[in-house]
Protein backbone atom coordinates (compact mmCIF):
# COMPACT_ATOMS: atom_id res chain seq x y z
CA UNK A 1 0.00 0.00 0.00
CA UNK A 2 1.55 3.35 -0.78
CA UNK A 3 0.00 6.24 1.26
CA UNK A 4 0.42 10.17 0.65
CA UNK A 5 0.88 12.52 4.18
CA UNK A 6 0.20 16.12 4.50
CA UNK A 7 1.13 17.05 8.33
CA UNK A 8 1.11 21.02 8.43
CA UNK A 9 0.83 23.02 11.37
CA UNK A 10 -0.03 27.00 11.79
CA UNK A 11 0.84 28.87 15.29
CA UNK A 12 -0.16 32.27 15.61
CA UNK A 13 1.18 34.46 18.70
CA UNK A 14 -0.25 37.92 19.74
CA UNK A 15 1.71 40.22 20.32
CA UNK A 16 5.10 38.80 18.52
CA UNK A 17 7.52 36.69 20.29
CA UNK A 18 11.50 36.14 20.29
CA UNK A 19 14.09 33.76 20.39
CA UNK A 20 12.13 30.69 19.28
CA UNK A 21 13.79 27.13 19.09
CA UNK A 22 12.05 24.30 17.92
CA UNK A 23 11.71 20.48 18.31
CA UNK A 24 9.66 18.43 15.62
CA UNK A 25 8.97 14.93 15.41
CA UNK A 26 6.77 15.09 12.19
CA UNK A 27 9.08 12.99 9.70
CA UNK A 28 7.75 9.49 9.04
CA UNK A 29 10.22 6.45 10.94
CA UNK A 30 12.32 4.51 8.84
CA UNK A 31 11.19 0.97 9.49
CA UNK A 32 11.21 -1.91 7.81
CA UNK A 33 7.42 -1.98 6.97
CA UNK A 34 7.64 1.70 6.19
CA UNK A 35 9.54 2.86 3.07
CA UNK A 36 9.93 6.21 2.56
CA UNK A 37 9.82 6.90 -1.41
CA UNK A 38 9.37 10.89 -1.37
CA UNK A 39 9.29 13.31 1.31
CA UNK A 40 9.76 17.16 1.36
CA UNK A 41 9.15 19.51 4.70
CA UNK A 42 9.06 23.68 4.77
CA UNK A 43 9.26 26.45 7.49
CA UNK A 44 8.70 29.99 8.24
CA UNK A 45 11.02 32.25 6.12
CA UNK A 46 13.56 33.26 8.89
CA UNK A 47 13.46 29.85 10.75
CA UNK A 48 17.17 27.77 10.53
CA UNK A 49 16.87 23.84 10.83
CA UNK A 50 18.22 20.53 10.58
CA UNK A 51 17.44 17.06 10.54
CA UNK A 52 19.26 14.39 13.10
CA UNK A 53 18.01 11.41 15.67
CA UNK A 54 17.16 11.71 19.55
CA UNK A 55 17.98 9.24 21.90
CA UNK A 56 15.35 7.01 20.92
CA UNK A 57 16.49 6.53 17.20
CA UNK A 58 13.20 9.14 16.20
CA UNK A 59 13.94 11.43 13.11
CA UNK A 60 13.54 14.92 14.42
CA UNK A 61 14.13 18.69 13.27
CA UNK A 62 15.25 21.40 15.41
CA UNK A 63 16.03 24.46 14.70
CA UNK A 64 14.65 28.46 15.55
CA UNK A 65 14.86 32.05 15.33
CA UNK A 66 16.48 35.22 17.21
CA UNK A 67 14.04 37.40 15.00
CA UNK A 68 10.65 38.71 16.43
CA UNK A 69 7.62 37.29 14.75
CA UNK A 70 3.80 36.65 14.96
CA UNK A 71 3.61 32.86 13.32
CA UNK A 72 5.15 30.01 13.14
CA UNK A 73 4.07 27.59 10.05
CA UNK A 74 5.83 24.13 8.96
CA UNK A 75 4.40 21.30 6.83
CA UNK A 76 5.89 18.05 6.29
CA UNK A 77 4.52 15.86 3.42
CA UNK A 78 5.59 12.88 1.29
CA UNK A 79 4.82 9.30 0.11
CA UNK A 80 5.54 5.96 2.23
CA UNK A 81 5.10 2.03 1.11
CA UNK A 82 3.82 0.46 3.71
CA UNK A 83 3.96 -3.27 4.30
CA UNK A 84 2.07 -5.31 7.18
CA UNK A 85 3.02 -3.29 10.60
CA UNK A 86 5.27 -5.38 12.14
CA UNK A 87 8.96 -4.64 13.43
CA UNK A 88 11.92 -7.24 14.09
CA UNK A 89 13.91 -6.25 17.27
CA UNK A 90 15.46 -9.18 18.87
CA UNK A 91 16.34 -7.23 21.69
CA UNK A 92 14.07 -4.25 23.00
CA UNK A 93 15.39 -1.67 25.36
CA UNK A 94 14.47 -2.22 28.79
CA UNK A 95 13.14 0.81 29.28
CA UNK A 96 10.30 -0.15 27.99
CA UNK A 97 9.23 -3.15 30.52
CA UNK A 98 8.87 -0.44 33.44
CA UNK A 99 6.11 2.01 34.34
CA UNK A 100 6.68 5.66 33.42
CA UNK A 101 5.49 8.83 34.67
CA UNK A 102 2.36 8.60 32.64
CA UNK A 103 1.90 4.89 32.68
CA UNK A 104 2.38 4.11 36.24
CA UNK A 105 -0.26 1.19 37.25
CA UNK A 106 -2.41 1.34 40.08
CA UNK A 107 -4.01 -1.79 42.21
CA UNK A 108 -7.38 -0.70 41.29
CA UNK A 109 -6.72 -0.42 37.65
CA UNK A 110 -5.40 -4.14 36.82
CA UNK A 111 -8.88 -4.94 37.75
CA UNK A 112 -9.53 -4.25 34.26
CA UNK A 113 -6.83 -7.33 32.88
CA UNK A 114 -7.97 -9.98 31.00
CA UNK A 115 -7.29 -13.63 31.92
CA UNK A 116 -4.34 -14.82 30.09
CA UNK A 117 -5.05 -17.32 27.18
CA UNK A 118 -1.72 -18.34 26.42
CA UNK A 119 -1.27 -16.43 23.04
CA UNK A 120 0.26 -13.37 22.76
CA UNK A 121 -1.64 -11.59 20.04
CA UNK A 122 -4.76 -12.62 21.18
CA UNK A 123 -3.69 -11.48 24.94
CA UNK A 124 -2.71 -8.30 23.33
CA UNK A 125 -6.22 -7.63 21.49
CA UNK A 126 -7.89 -8.65 24.69
CA UNK A 127 -6.60 -5.82 26.28
CA UNK A 128 -7.56 -3.67 23.28
CA UNK A 129 -11.22 -4.84 23.92
CA UNK A 130 -10.96 -3.98 27.36
CA UNK A 131 -9.21 -0.43 26.89
CA UNK A 132 -11.87 0.77 24.14
CA UNK A 133 -14.83 -0.68 26.14
CA UNK A 134 -13.73 1.28 29.65
CA UNK A 135 -13.04 4.50 27.80
CA UNK A 136 -15.27 6.78 26.52
CA UNK A 137 -13.74 9.12 24.05
CA UNK A 138 -13.69 12.52 25.04
CA UNK A 139 -12.34 15.46 23.94
CA UNK A 140 -10.94 18.19 26.19
CA UNK A 141 -10.88 16.58 29.77
CA UNK A 142 -7.67 15.40 29.65
CA UNK A 143 -3.97 16.81 28.65
CA UNK A 144 -0.45 15.95 28.33
CA UNK A 145 0.14 14.89 31.79
CA UNK A 146 -2.59 13.01 32.50
CA UNK A 147 -1.89 9.81 33.77
CA UNK A 148 -3.37 5.95 33.20
CA UNK A 149 -4.77 6.07 36.48
CA UNK A 150 -5.95 9.18 36.25
CA UNK A 151 -8.07 7.86 32.60
CA UNK A 152 -8.88 4.85 34.31
CA UNK A 153 -10.56 7.12 36.82
CA UNK A 154 -12.21 9.21 34.07
CA UNK A 155 -13.05 7.23 32.05
CA UNK A 156 -12.93 9.37 29.25
CA UNK A 157 -10.10 10.83 26.79
CA UNK A 158 -8.54 10.98 23.59
CA UNK A 159 -5.98 8.56 21.90
CA UNK A 160 -2.71 9.39 23.71
CA UNK A 161 -5.12 8.08 27.07
CA UNK A 162 -6.46 5.12 25.34
CA UNK A 163 -2.76 4.45 24.59
CA UNK A 164 -1.32 5.37 27.97
CA UNK A 165 -3.78 2.73 29.70
CA UNK A 166 -3.03 -0.03 27.67
CA UNK A 167 0.90 0.54 27.72
CA UNK A 168 -0.23 0.30 31.60
CA UNK A 169 -1.81 -2.79 31.16
CA UNK A 170 0.56 -4.44 28.91
CA UNK A 171 3.63 -3.60 31.37
CA UNK A 172 1.53 -5.17 34.40
CA UNK A 173 1.09 -8.41 32.91
CA UNK A 174 4.68 -8.58 31.54
CA UNK A 175 4.94 -7.13 28.20
CA UNK A 176 7.30 -5.03 26.47
CA UNK A 177 5.19 -2.02 25.30
CA UNK A 178 6.09 1.52 23.79
CA UNK A 179 3.69 4.65 22.91
CA UNK A 180 3.67 5.28 19.11
CA UNK A 181 2.49 8.77 17.65
CA UNK A 182 2.06 9.47 14.15
CA UNK A 183 -0.78 9.48 11.40
CA UNK A 184 -3.43 7.20 10.32
CA UNK A 185 -5.33 7.49 6.75
CA UNK A 186 -8.21 10.40 6.69
CA UNK A 187 -8.01 13.62 7.31
CA UNK A 188 -8.15 15.37 11.22
CA UNK A 189 -5.18 15.23 13.66
CA UNK A 190 -2.30 12.87 14.82
CA UNK A 191 -2.99 10.00 16.09
CA UNK A 192 -1.23 7.92 19.22
CA UNK A 193 -1.10 4.04 19.24
CA UNK A 194 0.57 1.00 21.17
CA UNK A 195 3.23 -1.13 19.90
CA UNK A 196 4.38 -4.59 21.66
CA UNK A 197 6.58 -7.27 21.74
CA UNK A 198 6.26 -10.79 21.27
CA UNK A 199 10.16 -11.58 22.03
CA UNK A 200 10.97 -11.18 18.21
CA UNK A 201 8.54 -8.02 16.63
CA UNK A 202 6.58 -5.32 17.39
CA UNK A 203 3.54 -5.53 16.69
CA UNK A 204 0.66 -2.43 16.72
CA UNK A 205 -2.66 -2.07 18.07
CA UNK A 206 -4.73 1.24 18.47
CA UNK A 207 -6.98 0.70 21.32
CA UNK A 208 -8.96 3.90 20.53
CA UNK A 209 -10.46 2.19 17.24
CA UNK A 210 -10.04 -1.28 19.08
CA UNK A 211 -8.36 -2.92 16.49
CA UNK A 212 -5.17 -4.49 15.50
CA UNK A 213 -2.77 -2.25 12.75
CA UNK A 214 -1.94 -4.16 9.86
CA UNK A 215 -1.39 -1.15 7.54
CA UNK A 216 -3.21 2.35 6.67
CA UNK A 217 -0.95 3.91 9.85
CA UNK A 218 1.87 5.99 8.99
CA UNK A 219 4.55 6.35 11.93
CA UNK A 220 6.80 9.24 12.85
CA UNK A 221 8.20 8.65 16.68
CA UNK A 222 8.13 6.02 19.85
CA UNK A 223 8.88 6.47 23.45
CA UNK A 224 7.61 5.20 26.57
CA UNK A 225 4.87 7.53 27.07
CA UNK A 226 4.04 10.86 25.09
CA UNK A 227 6.03 12.23 26.98
CA UNK A 228 9.12 10.72 25.21
CA UNK A 229 8.00 12.33 21.65
CA UNK A 230 5.63 14.97 21.05
CA UNK A 231 5.35 15.65 17.34
CA UNK A 232 6.35 19.34 18.24
CA UNK A 233 7.96 21.48 21.07
CA UNK A 234 9.29 24.85 21.36
CA UNK A 235 10.37 27.39 23.81
CA UNK A 236 10.55 31.47 22.85
CA UNK A 237 10.96 34.67 24.59
CA UNK A 238 7.95 36.93 25.44
CA UNK A 239 4.47 36.79 26.61
CA UNK A 240 1.88 35.78 23.93
CA UNK A 241 -1.65 34.48 23.49
CA UNK A 242 -1.18 32.03 20.83
CA UNK A 243 -3.70 30.14 18.10
CA UNK A 244 -3.02 26.73 17.18
CA UNK A 245 -4.16 25.21 13.78
CA UNK A 246 -3.01 21.11 12.65
CA UNK A 247 -4.01 19.56 9.75
CA UNK A 248 -3.14 15.88 8.58
CA UNK A 249 -4.42 14.42 5.53
CA UNK A 250 -3.23 10.42 4.82
CA UNK A 251 -4.54 8.74 1.52
CA UNK A 252 -4.09 5.46 -0.35
CA UNK A 253 -2.79 6.65 -3.93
Amino acid sequence: MRLSYEYSTSVVFRPSVGRHNILLRCLPAKEDFQQIRSECFSLSEGFWYKEGVDGLGNRIISGGTKERHTSLEYTSCGQVEISTYCIPEPSPHPMFTLPSQLTMPSKVMLTLLPPSSGNFLEDCMNIVHAVCAYVVYTPGVTNMLTTAEDVYRLRQGVCQDYAHLMIALCRAKGYVARYVCGLMTGEGSTHAWVEVHDGHCWYAFDPTNDTAIATGYIKLAHGRDASDCPVSRGMYTGVAEQNTMISVKVKRI
